[in-house]
């Protein structure tokens, strides 16, 4: 009883989702999707795969029939072929030679009568559808056969001599007749007894009963009718036909048209419509005795098998089909529990409006409704925050450009200091100092924007280094090998010049020698790298290590190396962490500074 129970609820629920027009939609989509999807393909792969079965089946068949037919055709032309062999071998005996040129057969020459009787005897009996053997005597107007010796008027079988004339050429004739006008054919092999040119002593006359022709190869039924394979050889118009294996086709009160037209060459297959059944015609044309061979195979038995094949495919359709509507059912029922689930919550949550709650709205639409109003709150908020990073970005960039200035403007007034005290009088480089220094600040605090033209924070550094060298008394030098195309690409303000000042202070101050820095600038794909390189004191392993560790760390206090740690966190500020500063030893001797940034 609980099974029955638990059986009548599931009924129930089913019940109630077929009446709910929107799982009734989902069904519906459900089902025409697998329809598509795995219908369609078993239905096309299996048409395709049933009419590729056919055609190699049809094709087969009518390998089959062709290869029946040379067979059948093969034999006859041999029996043929061996059989006038045989009359010409009796044309050239001398036994039949002798009595050809006797105007009477008398009992002196009984002898070689007898002999022959007993060869022509003996060559009838060596082929069970040879029908009779004679041999025709033009002077004496006889004939002798295996039976005896007749004169023309007893013997029964005039016909034989219908192509025979005395002065007829020497060489074999074939034909084909009917026995006495009755069935069965005979095939009638006439060879003439050559006396010399245009001259015939008689001939040689081998009838081949095409009846019994058919039993010794095998193509002999007594049947009526049914499906096997029939062979039929008519003469050269069609006009006859000669033999059939069907033996009701040969009764002359029933007509069998073939409807093969008679002008056909060689051989040829095809399938034919006869009768209103369809059959495979194999022809062949035989170009010894001029007959034509047709045999038919019918395809009563592959029609059938294709009609079963047929019924097979349909009935696995109607199961894949029955199959698709209980899996587009449980899909649906899949698929509808946890909207039904989702709109729940979404009213429980309180995220549908008034126009949502109506009957006739699509629970789907009412879903992507919530949803789309959640991501532009969420959208709205993403906004605001990332407003809000940018400006802590902007105060964080100004904070650490502000920090440079200071350290610079300290160093500044070191060396402006140190020039005074060193000329007692010169006031024109303490002015040339000041007013570079002047112009250098103005510089530094023109723009509100932390991104400038290259070409511009390069004539920041060509101040500072103008501001260094009455330091230095001349012994720094600067090398510039900037690309005119990079001379306008943004880059964030005061990136060069700690750089500069970092190269000074740490490669070049203590050198006695010239100093040299080289700035180089170079973009690959959508990045750009400058490169800053001096020839200075160099820095060991262990330091370089350790000032690559140090350029990692995002927090930027006090300690050495400053300068080089501000330019690289706002770089990878404004660019991102993947941008930034890297050092290496210079082939120089000194160190090189790379800054990498993205083009903007």
């Amino acid at each position: 009883m609980q099974w029955k129970k638990k059986a009548d609820s599931s009924m129930k629920q089913v019940l109630s989702y077929l009446k709910d027009y929107r799982f009734s939609s989902i069904l519906v989509k459900y089902f025409l999707l697998l329809l598509i999807c795995l219908v369609l393909p078993v239905a096309t792969l299996s048409i395709w795969y049933g009419n590729q079965m056919r055609k190699n089946l049809e094709e087969e068949m009518i390998k089959r029939n062709e290869a029946s037919l040379e067979q059948v055709y093969e034999n006859v032309n041999s029996i043929i072929l061996s059989a006038k062999n045989l009359a010409y071998s009796l044309s050239a005996s001398e036994d039949v030679r002798y009595l050809g040129t006797r105007n009477m057969i008398y009992f002196s020459i009984s002898e070689n009568a007898d002999s022959l009787m007993s060869m022509l005897e003996m060559a009838r009996n060596a082929s069970d559808y040879m029908d009779s053997i004679c041999i025709y005597f033009e002077k004496s107007n006889s004939f002798i056969s295996n039976q005896g010796v007749f004169g023309f008027k007893e013997y029964t079988d005039k016909e034989c001599l219908d192509w025979y004339s005395e002065d007829m050429p020497n060489r074999t004739v074939f034909w084909a007749r009917k026995k006495h006008n009755k069935y069965p054919y005979l095939l009638s092999i006439l060879q003439p007894i050559g006396e010399g040119k245009n001259s015939n002593l008689g001939a040689i006359i081998i009838n081949i009963d095409v009846e019994k022709l058919g039993e010794f190869i095998g193509s002999g039924r007594y049947r009526n009718k049914d499906y096997s394979s029939t062979l039929l050889i008519y003469d050269g118009a069609m006009e006859n036909l000669i033999y059939s294996d069907e033996y009701r086709l040969l009764n002359e009160e029933e007509h069998f048209e073939v409807g093969i037209a008679p002008e056909w060459e060689g051989a040829f297959s095809k399938v034919h419509e006869i009768e209103g059944q369809n059959y495979i015609v194999s022809g062949l044309e035989s170009d010894q005795n001029g007959f034509r061979y047709l045999y038919l195979t019918s395809m009563h038995s592959f029609e059938l098998q294709n009609q079963a094949t047929n019924q097979m495919l349909r009935n696995v359709l109607i199961l894949i089909v029955g199959v698709s509507l209980i899996l587009a059912s449980l899909l649906a029922i899949w698929v509808y529990n946890p909207i039904q689930q989702t709109m729940r919550v979404l009213k429980d949550v309180s995220m549908l409006t008034d126009w949502d709650k109506k009957e006739q709205v699509d629970e789907m639409e009412r879903i992507q409704r919530s949803i789309l109003s959640a991501k532009q709150e969420k959208d709205n908020l993403n906004e605001q925050i990332q407003e809000r990073i940018i400006s802590l970005h902007n105060a964080q960039i100004c904070a650490l450009q502000t920090q440079i200035n200071p350290h610079f403007l300290y160093n500044t007034l070191e060396s402006i200091g140190n020039a005074a005290a060193l000329l007692v009088k010169g006031d024109n480089k303490v002015t040339e100092m000041i007013y570079a220094l002047a112009l250098l600040m103005r510089i530094s605090l023109a723009s509100e924007n932390y991104l400038v033209p290259l070409e511009e924070e390069l004539k920041h550094v060509e101040l500072y280094v103008k501001l260094v060298d009455f330091r230095f008394r001349g012994r720094i030098r600067m090398h510039m090998e900037i690309p005119e195309e990079l001379k306008q690409e943004k880059i964030v303000k005061l990136t060069l010049q700690p750089l500069i000042e970092n190269a000074i202070e740490h490669g070049l101050a203590r050198k006695r020698s010239q100093g040299d820095i080289w700035v180089k600038a170079e973009k690959i794909g959508n990045q750009n790298y400058i490169h800053v390189i001096d020839n200075g004191d160099g820095i060991s392993e262990e330091k370089l290590v350790a000032l690559s560790e140090l350029l990692q760390e995002s927090a930027i206090g006090s300690g050495r190396h400053i300068g080089l740690r501000n330019v690289n966190q706002r770089l990878k500020l404004v660019f991102g962490e993947e941008f930034g500063l890297t050092v290496r030893r210079a082939e120089e001797g000194g160190l090189c500074v790379t800054v990498c940034y993205k083009v903007v």
